[in-house]
């Protein structure tokens, strides 16, 4: 008997069930991490130098140079571009490893601008990066996560993602206690509810005054100096 091609209905069904496989499998590819992610992850692991200070965070981490910027401090850098409280989460462990005493975290834009999640995932993945720093006997000063610029950060949602990171900032500082400190840097660094124009050129990432800024924000929370900063302990 020959072989029947099949009906619309058939491939209505077949194409429905493709879609669903495919919606079901697509955040899973987004949160592969990047090659970037990786190298910088191997990175990390290869050199285990010791620090008193370790610097978390994204893009706006990564770019900073830490040790010329606190250069009577033993600190050292792990920031990712694009990395994500999820991608903290994932390297955490290497972090505790090299047994540093204190931890400024900023972290979090990139969960609303590239993943797509809401407030209260955010907030629960932070509180877990701060909940396991704290139990590794690392003092935390999380930092306000920064909002961008409308005008000059046209390539980003800046009017929705700037309102997410707010409600993320008010839930952050609900952390703070006798162990973890919350650092508002929103009144040097922001206006309006968005990222200062003058302390950026796209919108999002920081010139040189604006990590000066930031350095005078968080400076009065460095531990005392150390007699050979940047030097293997």
């Amino acid at each position: 008997m020959p072989l029947r091609s099949p009906g619309l209905p058939t491939i209505a069904i077949l194409v429905l069930l493709w879609a669903g496989q495919a919606r079901a499998a697509g955040p899973e590819t987004a949160t592969q991490p990047s090659s970037y992610w990786r190298e910088r992850t191997s990175l990390f692991r290869t050199f285990t130098h010791q620090p008193q200070v370790v610097m978390i965070g994204d893009s706006l981490t990564d770019g900073a140079e830490w040790a010329e910027m606190f250069p009577q401090q033993n600190i050292v850098n792990r920031g990712i571009d694009s990395d994500t409280t999820e991608g903290v989460l994932a390297r955490l462990d290497d972090i505790l490893r090299v047994k540093p005493r204190q931890a400024f975290v900023m972290i979090g834009i990139n969960d609303f601008a590239d993943a797509h999640r809401e407030v209260d995932a955010v907030f629960a993945s932070y509180r877990s990066i701060v909940s396991r720093l704290d139990q590794g006997g690392v003092k935390v000063t999380v930092q306000s996560t920064l909002p961008c610029n409308v005008a000059k950060a046209t390539w980003k949602s800046c009017a929705s993602l700037n309102p997410r990171i707010r409600q993320l900032n008010t839930r952050l500082a609900s952390l703070a206690s006798t162990r973890v400190r919350f650092v508002d840097l929103w009144p040097l660094l922001a206006v309006n509810g968005e990222l200062n124009s003058d302390y950026t050129h796209d919108g999002v990432h920081l010139n040189g005054e604006g990590y000066r800024q930031w350095k005078r924000g968080i400076a009065p929370f460095m531990p005392a100096p150390d007699p050979q900063p940047n030097q293997p302990r």
